[in-house]
């Protein structure tokens, strides 16, 4: 079957793409219904125009014109914009070729409109500039995490952590993960990755940021999809502060409940013992020379609760640092018979006034149950500042070795609470005490308190 001339012009008439023939030098000749309905513009009015670049909004003219002067058979492609006769701004993708007809040139074109693609890309470009400044500038840490590598932190991150992006950025994060803490992060940002945790959680861990400091934060981790495959995002606060208030109110809390108990119990049995005795005494004072020293040792026993209860206070402030050799060396000026070694001159500690209690308490127990003198030595290692002090009496039977550091054990009457103080105020400062023995007789009290890193 042939078609002629009229059948064709029909088919390029009613084509759903906008079709134009121009002169070489740009001269309409031809356009197809498609042009006249999109620009609002007669075909007599474009047939009128000097050329079509008439049409073309006048930023992309330039460009459009040097596109047409290098025009071959072979065509090319272009992405411009023109503006209707009603002022509107228009989008289109178009395809244009010069061809050879009766031995003149000429150029043919089309093109489609795309302005609702061009809308919905600079919407969406819009979008995400907007939410990517929202998060790049946040003030909360922001990261995405994708097949156990990082994929984007925000600059609040590289702040929280001390990490510059590009340390961070395409690495395994869980370096960054207080050890004590990174099996149940991983454990749960796998979960959530597979899709084994579709609810959002709250939960907080620890940090180490680059400089060594432990930070505590809350993180609120969630599914995400990106580029097609699934990952992990989370907005992080940084909760150090909180987790700091919680710890003193907890010791806050356990101080007043071991007052409240020392009150209840050790003063006031202390107290009914005294007034026992005064009532015998009173009924019969024959027996006051043997009751009244039982009367004062009650007492005393009552003061030494009260001074126990006020040094563990003092550890309850706020921590400071604390030179171990200088206190050690003020703390034995009040007892004869010490000697003190100090190896390491400035090991310098996280603690308060506690300490000097701490001190104190050691070389009073050593005075009175290590045979009247003792040796304090003050060293260091890597992690601790470290205190030991060794006497030269009975010393500490293998079987109460960890019992006398626990509340109310007591191998005598009077004790008080000393050694139970003592480790109290010394975990308070994350530090520990043993005790073990000194050859060829004694015992040796070893103090651990971490030591403050040196500045540079």
């Amino acid at each position: 079957m042939e078609f002629d001339a009229s059948f064709w012009r029909k088919v390029v008439d009613k084509s759903l793409a906008a079709i134009y023939i121009t002169d070489e030098n740009g001269k309409v000749l031809y356009v197809n219904d498609v042009v006249e309905r999109a620009t609002k513009y007669s075909k007599e009015e474009i047939y009128a125009m000097e050329s079509i670049f008439e049409l073309a909004h006048p930023e992309d003219r330039r460009y459009l014109k040097r596109e047409f002067e290098e025009l071959g058979e072979e065509g090319r492609f272009y992405e411009s914009r023109y503006i209707t006769k009603d002022g509107r701004v228009r989008h289109v993708w178009g395809f244009t070729a010069k061809f050879t007809f009766l031995g003149k040139s000429y150029i043919i074109g089309n093109w489609i409109d795309v302005t609702k693609s061009k809308e919905l890309e600079q919407a969406l470009r819009e979008s995400e500039e907007f939410y990517r400044t929202l998060v790049e500038d946040s003030l909360t840490p922001v990261y995405l995490l994708q097949d156990g590598i990082m994929v984007y932190v925000n600059k609040a991150f590289e702040e929280a952590t001390g990490y510059k992006r590009e340390e961070i950025v395409g690495r395994n994060p869980f370096f960054l993960i207080h050890p004590e803490d990174r099996g149940l992060v991983y454990k749960r940002y796998i979960e959530r990755e597979k899709g084994l945790r579709d609810t959002m959680e709250t939960y907080s861990w620890r940090i180490i940021r680059k400089d060594g400091e432990v930070r505590w934060v809350t993180a609120r981790p969630g599914r995400v999809t990106y580029r097609g495959r699934p990952a992990v995002a989370a907005t992080v606060v940084d909760t150090t502060e909180i987790h700091k208030l919680n710890i003193e109110l907890k010791k806050k809390g356990e101080y007043l409940a071991f007052v409240n108990k020392v009150m209840r119990h050790d003063i006031a049995n202390a107290i009914t013992a005294i007034r026992a005795v005064l009532e015998i005494v009173r009924d019969s004072p024959e027996e006051a020379e043997k009751l009244i020293p039982l009367a004062i040792r009650r007492s005393d026993y009552v003061f030494r609760l009260i001074n126990d209860a006020r040094e563990l206070e003092k550890a309850l402030e706020e921590l400071k640092p604390v030179n171990v050799a200088e206190m050690v060396r003020e703390v034995a000026e009040q007892f004869r018979n010490v000697e003190v070694s100090v190896e390491a001159e400035n090991v310098v500690v996280s603690a308060n006034e506690g300490l000097r209690a701490v001190l104190n308490n050691i070389l009073q127990n050593a005075m009175v149950h290590g045979g009247g003198k003792a040796r304090v030595e003050v060293l260091a290692n890597e992690r601790n500042g470290i205190v030991r002090v060794i006497d030269y009496g009975k010393g500490v039977p293998d079987e109460i070795k960890e019992k006398i550091f626990e509340e109310g054990f007591t191998t005598g009457e009077g004790m008080g609470l000393g050694l139970y103080i003592t480790k109290r105020i010394l975990e308070i400062f994350g530090g520990e005490i043993k005790v073990r023995d000194n050859e060829p007789s004694g015992a040796i009290f070893e103090i651990k308190i971490p030591k403050i890193k040196e500045e540079g």
